[in-house]
């Protein structure tokens, strides 16, 4: 079995496009649209050269154009919270007492348990819901929820 290189060219295209997944940005896709425009050439026959500047011209055009499209339409929020900062707003239970005094205890937020700080003094139980209004280093400041 014999590979053109219009084959490289599309095997690399569909490598990007895959990498893309596991590294967002749009910067891979660009470039596996130039790997088809470098594919395109070779299969019409032209030399490397020609594979080359088409390659390099598609992928700037797309980095230039598709991508800021791309980039507004799937990235919507300006800046994405990850990690603690992702808590806020969260809802979770408790997993530890308040300690009335101290009104501090433990919660389980999103599968993991945090040390956490209330804001009123009202006694928390296990099991009662609370929601995530600030992270303060690893402590979680959190209010009482209560259901209607």
């Amino acid at each position: 079995m014999e590979f053109f290189q219009w084959h490289w060219w599309a095997g690399l295209a569909l490598l990007m496009m895959i990498l893309e997944i596991f590294l967002p940005g749009f910067f891979l896709f660009c470039l596996g649209i130039g790997c088809i425009a470098a594919s395109v050439t070779a299969g019409l026959g032209f030399g490397p050269g020609a594979q080359l500047l088409l390659f390099s011209a598609f992928s700037l055009l797309a980095f230039f154009t598709v991508r800021p499209v791309l980039m507004k339409h799937f990235w919507k929020k300006e800046h994405v919270l990850t990690n603690a900062d992702a808590l806020v707003g969260q809802r979770g239970h408790v997993s530890q007492d308040f300690e009335p005094g101290l009104r501090l205890g433990r919660v389980q937020v999103g599968g993991d348990d945090w040390r956490a700080e209330s804001l009123s003094d009202q006694p928390l139980r296990t099991g009662d819901l609370v929601e995530v209004v600030r992270v303060d280093s690893n402590t979680l400041i959190v209010k009482t929820i209560t259901l209607l």
